[in-house]
């Protein structure tokens, strides 16, 4: 019985760990064309989507990237960033984000930039074949955007991690 409740309870933590990486990571769920959720929530952050032609879609695809974080499903955007075609980040707190895309053709790197307003936060380019996550420090909360200016993206996720308050050591 003791051994039953102590797997009991490593399976609990387990969960909860688990539980608490996520919180800060937007995932997708599949869709097809046209039904798109428009609004995707974790922790300090949300994402919502502009897609007025109904060109996004989420399906299954495999992906681990070069920080160890894998996953199963992305968002296609399906064009580029356009007033039919835009996402938004609303950001509640400073900190880190991160970004897990990469272009949607197997030929052509793409560009991805972060703009706060008029301008430019961040440009990056996204290589098909590098899958290395796109860092950025958020000073200031309020709304971003993600633009793909030279073609469609895939986006596997998005991760929000507060900064944390430094502690008084005594």
């Amino acid at each position: 019985m003791k051994k039953f409740f102590t797997l009991l309870l490593i399976a609990l933590v387990t969960s909860v760990a688990h539980a608490q990486l996520n919180e800060n990571l937007i995932t997708f769920k599949p869709f097809t064309a046209g039904n798109n959720p428009l609004v995707f929530n974790c922790e300090k952050c949300f994402m919502y989507v502009v897609d007025n032609k109904g060109k996004m879609v989420c399906d299954e695809s495999i992906r681990q990237f070069k920080d160890g974080t894998r996953f199963s499903t992305r968002l296609k955007t399906g064009s580029t960033t356009s007033r039919s075609s835009q996402i938004f980040l609303s950001i509640k707190a400073k900190g880190t984000l991160t970004i897990y895309a990469s272009s949607s053709s197997s030929e052509n790197d793409r560009q991805i930039v972060v703009l706060k307003g008029a301008h430019d936060v961040i440009t990056d380019v996204l290589e098909q074949t590098n899958k290395r996550p796109i860092r950025l420090e958020i000073e200031k909360v309020g709304e971003y955007q993600i633009s793909y200016p030279d073609g469609p993206i895939n986006i596997y996720g998005v991760r929000f991690e507060e900064e944390q308050p430094a502690t008084m050591s005594e």
